[in-house]
């Protein structure tokens, strides 16, 4: 059951449609006239509580974003239910030195790439994430994970829930001092890499043209709820899908405020945010289920479940709820 009338909403630092909802205050309008007070997890200073960004192990808890957490979540029990899937392509890439021989993809089979890993965390996302992108990009040419040399390169982030952005500096401070031959980057934080000239991009997986090339932890990301919440208040649940997609409509013709929105949520600039989600239409974030976001989450677990990342299969359309907003 629900903890009284609190509620709290959580999303990633990326392009989320809860996320402008929030930005415009529809989604805390439609909360509270629901008879709930709501807060943004990453507000919350008790970890107990910010851990559930990643567990989503309380009820009365809203949580859109990537999608490894809201997957492995649901693999270890967590009685969540899909109620959309948002897709929007951003910049991911392979990069490489400015002055590296390599030109293709295939000249780094038997390469170092770095890997990002965190201490401190039940679930580290960075980690996965790039094994992923890294995965994805062999895969183009034939190739996988152990064709290459991975090289663990210690990473900071912030505590589960909390606010800032992505960055992968640390990986990029790795390939600038010869440490590695490549890193997976992406979103606003990869723009600015890029935009550096510091680093050059050898293989961008988000214009591949099969989108399952594209799959990520943020490609597709995941609307998710408690099962009690929506058995408890399915008038809040309507009205929460309602509002997320009334703010997505009604921005999305207004570029200058859309970039400014996801340069808050990105923790980046404007500039960066513009570069990373250029190719941003409104359908991108207004969340739903069509077999083709399925398709791609259903791939997304069987890789985390073939790589070890998650203890149980999911299986994404029996997790999925279709609910009219």
């Amino acid at each position: 059951m629900t903890s009284g009338t609190q509620i709290y909403y959580t999303r990633c630092p990326a392009p989320t449609a809860t996320g402008v909802g929030a930005g415009l205050g529809l989604l805390q309008k439609a909360l509270r006239a629901s008879g709930f007070q709501p807060n943004a997890l990453q507000d919350v200073k008790d970890p107990d509580l910010r851990r559930h960004h990643f567990e989503h192990g309380i009820s009365n808890l809203i949580r859109e974003g990537g999608n490894i957490p809201a997957i492995w979540a649901r693999s270890h029990g967590a009685r969540t239910r899909l109620l959309g899937i948002t897709w929007l392509d951003e910049i991911q890439a392979v990069v490489v030195r400015s002055d590296s021989p390599a030109k293709v993809i295939a000249d780094l089979v038997t390469g170092r790439f770095a890997v990002p890993v965190s201490s401190g965390h039940r679930l580290d996302v960075a980690k996965i994430s790039a094994l992923r992108g890294i995965d994805q990009a062999l895969g183009t040419v034939g190739a996988k994970l152990s064709d290459v040399t991975l090289v663990e390169i210690p990473h900071r982030t912030t505590a589960p829930g909390e606010r800032g952005g992505e960055h992968f500096d640390d990986e990029l401070a790795a390939l600038e001092a010869g440490q590695v031959d490549a890193v997976w980057l992406k979103s606003a934080a990869g723009a600015a890499a890029m935009a550096s000239g510091k680093v050059r991009p050898i293989l961008r997986l988000d214009l591949q043209e099969d989108p399952l090339v594209r799959v990520n932890n943020g490609t597709p990301r995941t609307l998710t709820f408690h099962e009690a919440f929506i058995a408890d208040h399915p008038e809040a649940v309507t009205a929460v899908l309602a509002a997320v997609k009334e703010s997505v409509l009604s921005i999305g013709p207004d570029r200058h405020r859309l970039w400014g929105l996801l340069a808050s949520e990105t923790g980046q600039s404007a500039e960066d945010a513009e570069s990373a989600f250029g190719n941003f239409a409104t359908a991108n974030l207004l969340p739903h289920l069509s077999e083709e976001r399925l398709t791609a989450l259903q791939h997304q677990a069987d890789f985390l479940l073939r790589e070890g990342f998650i203890p149980a299969p999911v299986d994404v359309r029996a997790w999925a709820l279709d609910w009219a907003a």
